[in-house]
């Protein structure tokens, strides 16, 4: 069973077992929670922090052995080119955001305010300090509309990101960058991201 958008559960969906299904599930549930009464909102809290503490812990535990070895360390950096697989090792504190994924999930708190003004903005690039971002939806005749959701773009990106010292707008037709993960990324950090764990 799933929980779906208005909060009742169903059957899982066909696209349950894909990466975009799984993280919308999980999304939803996230979002039932804050649904129910304050102490059954408690209690779900609660399960979700400690089945994440016990996912973190256990991912640390095979980072930590696939380090240990030669053959071990290229098969984890192997492993951590699948999208899912460097999601939960961010989300664990395994390894570090790039900047370009922080980014994402700065236009990922402010894109329901585009949103609501019929707007989106996708990341492209973030190249020598400068963001590269399409904007989406904007009202091609409404300049005010367009500057206004650039200016929050950019004032979001400048304000959360201190790598980043401008914000480009580009045309429609320009591809996004590929998704590369470093090397250098992947390594082990405390609970928390506070230092790393030797």
């Amino acid at each position: 069973m799933t929980v779906t958008e208005d909060g009742t559960r169903a059957a899982a969906a066909r696209d349950g077992d894909t990466f975009a299904g799984r993280a919308a599930r999980l999304a939803a549930a996230e979002r039932a929670v804050g649904q129910l009464d304050p102490d059954a909102a408690d209690v779900a809290r609660e399960a979700l922090e400690a089945a994440a503490a016990l996912q973190a812990s256990v991912l640390r535990t095979i980072v930590t052995r696939l380090r240990a070895d030669e053959q071990g360390t290229e098969l984890l950096f192997g492993i951590v080119e699948d999208p899912e697989v460097y999601a939960a090792l961010v989300k664990a504190g395994i390894v570090r955001p790039t900047l370009a994924m922080r980014a994402v999930q700065v236009l990922d708190g402010i894109r329901p305010y585009l949103q609501s003004h019929n707007g989106d903005v996708e990341l492209v690039r973030i190249e020598d300090g400068v963001a590269h971002v399409r904007l989406l939806g904007a009202c091609q005749g409404c300049g005010s509309s367009t500057t206004t959701l650039r200016d929050s773009v950019a004032e979001a990106l400048l304000a959360h990101l201190p790598e980043v010292r401008e914000v480009a707008e580009v045309p429609p037709d320009t591809a996004p960058a590929t998704a590369f993960v470093p090397l250098s990324s992947v390594g082990l950090r405390r609970p928390g991201g506070v230092g790393p764990v030797s």
